[in-house]
């Protein structure tokens, strides 16, 4: 259909996502939302009005919006999450240390609807009482205004929390005021941790003011082309301290990307120092 190409030529445009011809029938279920929420009766009055009309500029965030929006859970991938505790952490917080620096940066870039950069305000609470002194803060970013408003809500359907361990559950997770809702709340104590905010990873200039001691970007980049892949991946490189840690998702080698940061766990890399 004419009009799904439209929709993903404009997408690559302006987020570097690839929309093939395999995901034409998912654009096509979540624009049919638009178009009745809107009362357009075709999928081309709806995308003139978003892509020729100027009235219909604001609309583009929403289309955006519908497109990009992807699932995610709680500890994700596990295994990166015991890496960054255990062998990571270790490393950069003596670092930081030397450094004379007061915390340390975390970025959960592409964060999607807030699960892992909770996941990561609750490991490093865990490490932050072993490691004494250990002082942190989260950067968690997204382009996707539904997927930040979730998050910055901090309330999760109950059966979401299903990877949690018991104990941080207790520790750190409340119940929903309203018992019979399901609902769970993150605790204030993991909230105070993490600033949420709007960044389209497309931007050539991130705009984050702090070198990074860690960054996640994981299960994003499978939707970008190998240049954009490649390039995004030299940024993150020079957003990281020296000694700083990458982690991308299982499905995202950077094999023959042009870097100089070192493999050093399955979809974890790290920046000399």
């Amino acid at each position: 259909m004419r009009e799904l190409q439209r929709v993903a030529e404009f997408i690559d445009k302006e987020v570097g996502i690839q929309l093939p011809e395999s995901k034409h029938i998912l654009v096509e279920g979540r624009l049919r939302k638009r178009l009745r929420l809107l009362g357009y009766k075709s999928y081309k009055e709806y995308l003139d009005y978003v892509l020729v009309s100027p009235e219909g500029k604001h609309e583009r965030l929403h289309l955006i919006d519908a497109i990009t929006t992807n699932k995610t859970d709680f500890f994700r991938e596990p295994e990166h999450f015991d890496y960054l505790v255990n062998m990571a952490l270790p490393e950069i917080e003596k670092k930081r240390r030397l450094d004379g620096r007061k915390e340390l940066h975390v970025w959960s870039a592409g964060c999607s609807s807030g699960e892992e950069a909770y996941t990561l305000s609750m490991v490093l609470h865990e490490a932050a009482e072993v490691q004494s002194g250990m002082k942190f803060n989260i950067l968690a970013t997204d382009i996707s205004k539904s997927c930040l408003d979730t998050a910055r809500s901090a309330i999760y359907p109950e059966n979401r929390i299903a990877p949690v361990e018991m104990s941080l559950r207790k520790k750190y997770l409340l119940r929903h005021r309203d018992k019979k809702a399901a609902l769970v709340l993150m605790g204030p104590e993991l909230r105070a941790k993490i600033k949420f905010g709007s960044l389209n990873l497309m931007d050539k200039n991130f705009e984050v003011p702090q070198k990074m001691d860690v960054i996640f970007c994981r299960n994003v980049m499978i939707y970008f082309n190998q240049t954009v892949r490649e390039q995004l991946v030299q940024r993150f490189e020079q957003q990281l301290v020296p000694g700083g840690y990458l982690f991308v998702g299982h499905a995202e080698s950077l094999n023959g990307f042009k870097k100089n940061m070192e493999q050093v766990s399955p979809m974890v890399y790290r920046k000399p120092q």
